[in-house]
């Protein structure tokens, strides 16, 4: 796309986040059919041990080899990166792929807050209205899959769901800092390497032998997150940081879908009323969050997640 011009440029980048998006709503709905046939964290030990052999070959493809020029917060947004997946992926098991996915995409308004507070970033009224209504719409949607006989006592999948969308918050703030001066696959490396290790502990408690089709699907699971991910980063170098964060909505509307459709998930009022307020909070929140934002470029930027 060298020679495209910035419209081009722009609508390609936004064509290939909406298919990542496709991806990212795709693995969600397998994460959810293998229920009770593997725990979170051997799935999350998947997907990274996946992840990490993806980028091993395409940094020798490219011949490049990781530059660390800070080691802290390039461990940083690894640890956070995957308990973040741990955290989503131990949502969807409890809640369904539906409500843990619209928890876990709150997480760009959270990127835009924790930016103002440890990148400096200038806030506007915007950010916090947004923030707002998208915490609002999110406590909606886990307090819908309360108990009916205990609707203010939140189970751990709600819990779940609301801290990967915290910490994957967190994730892409590192990212931001870190894109100031580290490039892309190197970042993606981090989250790979030390998603793995914080994840081999909780996958080694309650490791299963998987039947051929679970584990047909649990691969397919980590090929989708990568695929998904590297697209989204590629995308990402075209488009601004709002506009990318806001199109990834799209994953929520894509996954509810296929959860009603194929796994004969629920919708129902409160639900939707939840879901409809948390996807405009983010995308009120980080289209107009700060000063500067839709010339903003981040050049290969990734989801905390």
């Amino acid at each position: 796309m060298g020679g495209a011009s910035p419209v081009t440029r722009r609508a390609s980048g936004t064509a290939m986040i909406a298919f990542s998006s496709v991806l990212f709503a795709g693995m969600a709905v397998l994460v959810r059919t293998l229920r009770g046939e593997i725990a979170a964290g051997q799935l999350v030990v998947m997907r990274m041990a996946i992840g990490l052999a993806g980028m091993g070959l395409l940094l020798a493809a490219l011949r490049r080899r990781p530059a660390i020029p800070r080691m802290v917060p390039w461990a940083a947004r690894g640890v956070l990166g995957g308990v973040a997946v741990y955290c989503y992926f131990f949502a969807i098991e409890e809640l369904g792929v539906g409500p843990a996915t619209l928890l876990n995409y709150a997480s760009p308004c959270y990127a835009a807050l924790f930016a103002v507070l440890f990148l400096r970033e200038r806030p506007s009224a915007h950010l916090w209205g947004g923030l707002l209504l998208a915490t609002a719409g999110a406590f909606v949607v886990a307090w819908s899959t309360a108990a009916p006989d205990r609707p203010f006592a939140l189970g751990l999948g709600a819990w779940a769901g609301m801290a990967s969308a915290m910490l994957g918050g967190a994730a892409i703030t590192t990212i931001k800092s870190l894109r100031e001066d580290t490039d892309a696959p190197t970042v993606f490396l981090s989250f790979s390497i030390f998603g793995l290790l914080v994840s081999i502990p909780m996958g080694l408690a309650d490791w299963r032998a998987l039947e051929h089709g679970a584990l047909l699907r649990a691969l397919a699971v980590a090929v989708l997150a990568l695929l998904a991910q590297l697209l989204y980063t590629h995308a990402m170098a075209f488009v601004s940081t709002a506009a990318g964060a806001a199109t990834t909505q799209l994953v929520p509307v894509l996954t509810w879908a296929m959860a009603v459709s194929l796994l004969g998930e629920e919708l129902g009022p409160v639900t939707l009323l939840g879901s409809i307020a948390c996807v405009a909070g983010v995308v009120w929140g980080v289209t107009h969050g700060s000063a500067g934002d839709e010339s903003e470029r981040a050049s290969g930027g990734m989801r905390g997640s």
